[in-house]
C-alpha cells in the first residue's frame, strides 16, 4: 500500500545537458520538421515565378507537407506535466507557415526583379517574415518541454535539454503567486526561458500561484504553475520526507496537514538516499571511534 501511494524515485542523479547550452535533439528535430518545409515552400513559390516548371513547384510543396507530416514527434514520458498551449503547436505552425511562406517569397521576387528604392523596401518584407519564426520557436518549445516530478526530486526538460534535480540539491523553494498582463503572460508561457538559468513552465493564465526551486550550485531556478501540478500535495509530502523545508508560502495549518499525511504513510521516517563512498567511510570511522569510547568507559 506504501509502495502505490509513492512516486517513483531516481538515484545516482547524474546532470544532463545544462539548460543553458542551447537545444537539445529532440528540439533540433522539430526545428528541421518546420524550417525545411518553410524553405522548400519559399522555393516552390519563388523559383515557379522565375525558373521552375509548374510540376517542379508542385513537387516541391508535395515534398514540403510530407516532411512536416512525416518525421516522428516526440512524446513526453508517463507523469510527465506538459506547458499548456495556448494556442495550439498545429495552430502556432500555420500562423508560422502564413507569414512566412509569402513574405519571404515577396522579398526574394522583390530584390529579384527591382533596383534601387523598391528593392530596398522588398528587404524589409524579411524583418515581418522573420516573426514566423517566433511562432515556430514557441511550437517547438511547447512540445520540447515538461517536468515530471519522483519521490525525491524533479526532472525538467525544456526544448529538449534535460535536467535532474534531488530536493536536497535545492536552496530554497516557495509559493510565489505570479501575475502578467494578457500579452506578457501568453509570452511567457509559450517562449519559456527568462535567463539562461531559468526555466519556466506556466499554465498561461494572467494570474497563477507558482512553485518556485532554486538550486544551490548554481542559482539555476524552475518555475512552474500548481494548477499543471495533479497532486501537488503528494509532491509536498515527498519534500517533506527529503528531510526539507516545505516552500515558503505554505501556511502551518498545511504544514501540519503534509507532515500527518506522510507519517501515516510513511511512519515519520526520512527518505534515506544513497551516500557517497567517501561519507559512508566517515560515517563508519566516527562509529567505530563512538564504539571504543564507549567500551574504555565500562
Amino acid at each position: 500500500m506504501k509502495e502505490s501511494a509513492s512516486l517513483p524515485y531516481f538515484k545516482n542523479v547524474p546532470l544532463f545537458e545544462c539548460m543553458e547550452s542551447g537545444v537539445g535533439k529532440t528540439a533540433k528535430l522539430e526545428f528541421i520538421r518546420r524550417l525545411v518545409p518553410l524553405s522548400l515552400s519559399v522555393l516552390a513559390v519563388v523559383g515557379g515565378f522565375f525558373f521552375m516548371s509548374m510540376l517542379s513547384s508542385l513537387l516541391c510543396l508535395v515534398a514540403a507537407a510530407g516532411i512536416y507530416a512525416a518525421l516522428p514527434r516526440p512524446s513526453a514520458p508517463s507523469g510527465a506535466i506538459r506547458p499548456v498551449s495556448r494556442p495550439s503547436v498545429l495552430v502556432l505552425d500555420l500562423i508560422g507557415f502564413a507569414l512566412g511562406i509569402p513574405l519571404f517569397s515577396l522579398a526574394f521576387i522583390g530584390m529579384g526583379l527591382t533596383t534601387g528604392g523598391l528593392a530596398l523596401l522588398s528587404l524589409f518584407c524579411l524583418a515581418p517574415a522573420a516573426g514566423s519564426l517566433v511562432f515556430f520557436t514557441a511550437a517547438v518549445r511547447q512540445q520540447t518541454s515538461w517536468v515530471r516530478f519522483f519521490g525525491n526530486g524533479f526532472e525538467f526538460t525544456q526544448l529538449g535539454l534535460r535536467v535532474r534535480v534531488l530536493y536536497e540539491q535545492l536552496s530554497k523553494m516557495e509559493v510565489r503567486l505570479w501575475e502578467a498582463p494578457g500579452l506578457a503572460a501568453w509570452f511567457q508561457a509559450t517562449i519559456g526561458s527568462s535567463g539562461p538559468r531559468s526555466a519556466v513552465l506556466l499554465n498561461g493564465e494572467q494570474s497563477t500561484k507558482t512553485l518556485v526551486f532554486k538550486r544551490r550550485v548554481d542559482g539555476a531556478r524552475f518555475t512552474i504553475s500548481s494548477e499543471l501540478v495533479p497532486d501537488l500535495q503528494r509532491i509536498l509530502i515527498g519534500i517533506d520526507r527529503a528531510g526539507m523545508e516545505l516552500p515558503d508560502g505554505i501556511s502551518e495549518l498545511q504544514r501540519r496537514k503534509i507532515r500527518m499525511r506522510r507519517e501515516r504513510m510513511y511512519g515519520g521516517e526520512h527518505l534515506e538516499l544513497p551516500q557517497p563512498t567517501e561519507q559512508k567511510n566517515v560515517a563508519r570511522i566516527a562509529a567505530l571511534i563512538e564504539h571504543a569510547r564507549r567500551t574504555a568507559g565500562h
